[in-house]
């Protein structure tokens, strides 16, 4: 890919010094990588189902057609929902959303407790609220998940960052007012939200260790999980790292030894969420590299390692440069978004992938709509003004194409009626001698994926009887 990617240098496409350094590692040509990028896709995200027809009698239907189309992923593609009415204009707001849904199955939605919570005893949680920038109330997220069939993950439950300044500087209190706000967002969305960021950068710097940050106790991390697992028993919780994770060392790299520990204390971790945000610390010297993030066989090494763990992988905050010191940025950022989805999406520990901010000029700590401050980064899929970018166009072909099954299956009695697909939610229109029936399942990764249906049509005399009264009916020729 490397190669190709130079290759367009020549043709006009300018791309300068810099993105030559970035890029070296990520799209460099290599057999082993491409291997096993194409074989742990058609291993890990495909699967057989296999069809069985019954009639109201119990009897194998002789035949049918059956017609296949996937309308989801069971494999997560999201993206953060803190833009959520967050533009000026109503017309941007609504554009925001359709855009959003159009791609996405999964949105992250913000329990920052700082702005959940910026006066003590009033929660944001309702539509109402008073609105806070890339802060929407966590009700009207769940709205908006609800409109388009998306999955809500909440993030984060606890961080030593965005800690209220109402709360007081000592560990007993800090631990119960923990306590009191896992409460309050149980009661509320536990039924609703199924995942959560139970623990987010613990690995950067313990609180212990930054001025200014709450007291927290030595074992944080842990109470924290068993906290969770109080007020949210039947929810996944996650740890989530920023770039600490990809200093691999074994069986003693850090990130690997926090959760084996957690899990060893009886914490149900219920997932690795890694960021790989593309930002200064991940584009100095020191992260170019042979064992660097930029690297696919870094990335495959430490994906490896984390399997051992035993629990499912996200790439829980992503976010690919297109800077205007890049030359063609946009085209660098397709081409290393797209290697690097290919990557994650091919290795048996990953579940989900999150880009961060989906619109440039919305990133934080910068004015909206500008490109000053983390906006010069240009990591949005979109522009300001809501055009696709290239990446938006590579991941669109990616998931609703390329990782897209449409087939048709002719059934016979007696045959091994199986089909060959990516795992998600499919439409399944069923046609026989007597009609057609519309049936919904899940091939999933996780289950035997065997369908059994029964057919339930009406035999030829009765549909006709019905038809012609309808049609008699509506003519006034009877009245039914």
């Amino acid at each position: 890919m490397f190669r190709r990617f130079m290759q367009n240098t020549r043709r006009g496409i300018m791309f300068t010094e810099e993105a030559e350094r970035l890029s070296r590692y990520i799209l460099a040509e290599d057999s082993e990588i491409e291997f096993r990028i194409r074989s742990g896709t058609e291993m890990y995200r495909k699967g057989f189902g296999h069809f069985v027809l019954k009639d109201a009698e119990g009897g194998e239907v002789a035949g049918a057609t059956i017609r296949l189309k996937q309308k989801t992923h069971e494999y997560k593609f999201g993206c953060n929902a803190f833009m959520i009415d967050s533009f000026p204009e109503k017309e941007q707001n609504e554009r925001y959303e359709k855009v959003f849904g159009s791609l996405f199955n999964l949105a992250v939605v913000p329990f920052y407790w700082s702005d959940l919570e910026p006066e003590q005893g009033k929660t944001r949680f309702t539509k109402e609220s008073p609105f806070i920038y890339r802060r929407p109330a966590p009700d009207r997220v769940l709205e908006f998940c609800g409109k388009y069939g998306i999955m809500p993950k909440g993030h984060p439950l606890c961080w030593h960052n965005f800690w209220p300044g109402w709360v007081p500087n000592n560990t007993k209190d800090v631990m119960r007012l923990l306590e009191k706000r896992f409460e309050e967002i149980s009661e509320r969305y536990r039924d609703k939200i199924p995942v959560w960021d139970a623990v987010n950068e613990a690995q950067t710097l313990h609180p212990s260790c930054r001025k200014n940050a709450p007291p927290l106790p030595p074992d944080y991390v842990e109470q924290v999980f068993h906290l969770a697992d109080r007020f949210f028993p039947d929810n996944r919780k996650l740890y989530n790292d920023d770039s600490t994770w990809w200093n691999f060392q074994g069986d003693y790299t850090p990130v690997y030894l926090l959760v084996r520990h957690l899990l060893e204390r009886g914490c149900k971790v219920g997932g690795l969420g890694l960021q790989y945000h593309m930002f200064g610390n991940m584009t100095g010297d020191n992260c170019i590299g042979v064992n660097r993030p930029l690297n696919p066989r870094c990335i495959l090494q430490c994906l490896d390692q984390y399997q051992k763990l035993g629990i499912p992988v996200n790439f829980s905050e992503v976010s690919v440069i297109s800077r205007r010191d890049l030359g063609d940025g946009d085209r660098f950022q397709e081409l290393v978004a797209e290697k690097l989805y290919r990557l994650w999406f091919s290795h048996p520990a990953t579940e989900a992938i999150v880009w961060w901010n989906m619109v440039d000029g919305t990133a934080a700590y910068a004015p909206l709509g500008s490109e000053e401050g983390e906006n010069s980064l240009r990591a949005g899929l979109v522009n300001y003004d809501f055009t696709p970018k290239p990446a938006f166009r590579a991941l669109e072909r990616l998931i609703k194409r390329e990782w897209h099954t449409e087939t048709v299956l002719e059934y016979r009695a007696g045959a091994d009626n199986r089909f060959h697909g990516f795992y998600g939610k499919y439409d399944a229109e069923i046609e026989t001698e007597h009609g057609r029936e519309c049936r919904e399942f899940d091939l999933s990764r996780f289950s035997g994926n065997e369908f059994n249906f029964m057919i339930k049509y009406l035999c030829p005399v009765f549909a006709a009887i019905i038809l012609i009264s309808s049609v008699a009916n509506a003519f006034g020729i009877i009245k039914m």
